[in-house]
């Protein structure tokens, strides 16, 4: 899959999907597939434009879920062609609905757009469905409208899944993303307070660009070169040696690699208690054995390795 810019020619006949993807959920998802299907069809390429930095900024919106790098992760698991990044920035914001349109036409051959029934672009989202279709019409471009992926009658929205990651709700959360819900990072050497107590952890930076996840213990598993493993997650503060920095620990079940340096992929499936005070060391290495054969358990339940 090509990473391409929207300021750049293109070389190439696109089908053309729009929206911002802010977290590829199961909409999007459908989206993007009717696009790769249209264009496998015809010969042609299929392509998807999304911003490289969050759009929430502007607008004093929560943070996104998903960061352009993590959509593009994602992305490449699609079928998709190419994927046209461009930034959310004063040029951009300016533009009007023309302006953004014809700055498409200038640097892409695009054969299909696809977009979903509420799409708006341009300056103060002027530009709407009706004002795309009428374009397209001119231009000789077919226009495809995807219906919404809907549950009880409701669109499936991103502030909806939002609400999901801030409540930790990761195990409702996945049944709507077209794939579990993940963190990313080069494991980095910490106090290594778990290893004394028999529970090494792989640590991760916090991504500050992100949407945070609730603090808590988390079942999720670890991808890594050697290939995946269950494990559990500590995402907050470490109150019984008080340590009140927030931090993502890993603990890997049955691991015993050198993977410092290294890049992880953490998935997750469920938030299984909150991150709590206890009165001793040995306390937390006794809740910390009851966590890891829960969440082994849960695992097992759900046929996930």
């Amino acid at each position: 899959m090509k990473n391409v810019s929207f300021y750049d020619k293109y070389n190439g006949r696109i089908a053309l999907a729009l929206g911002f993807f802010d977290c590829i959920h199961v909409g999007h998802a459908a989206l993007i597939g009717r696009t790769v299907a249209w264009a496998k069809a015809r010969g042609t390429q299929s392509a998807l434009l999304t911003f490289t930095n969050d759009i929430n900024d502007a607008f004093g919106a929560p943070k996104q879920i998903y960061t352009f790098d993590d959509r593009l992760r994602v992305l490449s698991k699609l079928g998709l062609d190419a994927v046209i990044g461009c930034p959310f920035d004063d040029k951009f914001a300016a533009m009007s609905p023309d302006m953004f349109l014809q700055s498409l036409a200038d640097n892409f051959d695009i054969a299909a757009v696809f977009v979903g029934a509420d799409y708006t672009f341009g300056n103060g989202a002027a530009g709407d469905v009706k004002f795309l279709a009428e374009w397209c019409d001119k231009q000789g471009i077919e226009l495809n409208i995807v219906p919404f992926e809907c549950e009880n009658g409701k669109k499936i929205s991103t502030s909806a899944l939002k609400a999901l990651v801030t409540a930790g709700d990761v195990e409702a959360l996945n049944g709507y993303l077209s794939q579990p819900y993940f963190m990313r990072g080069k494991v980095v050497h910490a106090r290594e307070v778990g290893r004394g107590l028999g529970f090494p952890t792989a640590n991760i930076p916090i991504d500050s660009d992100r949407l945070p996840l609730r603090d808590g213990i988390y079942a999720t598993r670890v991808e890594l070169d050697e290939g995946q493993f269950a494990a559990m997650t500590n995402i907050g503060a470490k109150p019984t040696f008080g340590d009140n920095n927030a931090s993502i620990e890993t603990y890997i079940f049955d691991f015993d690699g050198d993977i410092y340096g290294k890049e992880i992929t953490l998935c997750f499936f469920k938030r299984t208690r909150d991150v709590t005070r206890f009165e001793s060391a040995e306390q937390l290495k006794n809740q910390l054995a009851r966590d890891e054969a829960q969440i082994k358990e849960y695992f097992s339940r759900k046929g996930k390795k």
